[in-house]
């Protein structure tokens, strides 16, 4: 196992053109969600709802994500490229896992917010100690919207932030500049 300053300073994203299709086993996922349940969170409202898609439920996931850019980007912003990246998710990538959040009313919005990216930060930490398990949380792909807030089963009153892709790469990138 790496030491904390390892895992930290060789966290990375990798994409999904990184990703090389092999499956990602289930228990490096279920210890993903599980150091992501040990988040902080002020008053221990533990403010995040991950939801892991794979299998035909991955598929028809990737599904609604072409279908919804193919509906709302307006034809001057289209680009087939970007059209074609997107269809590659159902076979590059391992899992999906929904990114969302239900506010308490607790404590402020800000203050969940910053617990759900605490949690996706452990999430990537978990990768981190495995050499050849990849993740990127990707804010794009219709994430937010109605939409998706239905596609990932969400309740009305949560807030769909994204998707976390999660898949096997031949060789991770660890190396990293920081200015000082």
């Amino acid at each position: 196992m790496k030491t904390l300053d390892e895992l930290i300073r060789g966290r990375r994203s990798h994409f999904v053109k990184e990703f090389n299709g092999l499956p990602v086993p289930d228990d490096i996922i279920a210890r993903m969600l599980e150091n992501a349940r040990w988040a902080p969170s002020h008053k221990l409202t533990l403010p995040w709802r991950f939801r892991v898609f794979e299998g035909a439920e991955k598929t028809a996931l990737c599904s609604a994500m072409e279908q919804y850019y193919m509906q709302n980007t307006p034809a001057e912003l289209f680009d087939e490229r970007k059209l074609a990246k997107i269809c590659t998710y159902a076979f590059k990538v391992s899992h999906i896992i929904s990114i969302g959040f239900v506010p308490s009313g607790k404590v402020p919005e800000w203050e969940e917010l910053a617990a759900t990216a605490t949690a996706v930060q452990n999430m990537y930490l978990t990768l981190t100690d495995h050499p050849h398990a990849a993740g990127y949380w990707t804010t794009g792909n219709g994430a937010g919207t109605d939409f998706m807030q239905q596609q990932t089963g969400l309740p009305e009153n949560g807030r769909q932030l994204g998707f976390f892709f999660v898949g096997m790469v031949d060789e991770k990138r660890y190396e990293a500049e920081r200015p000082h």
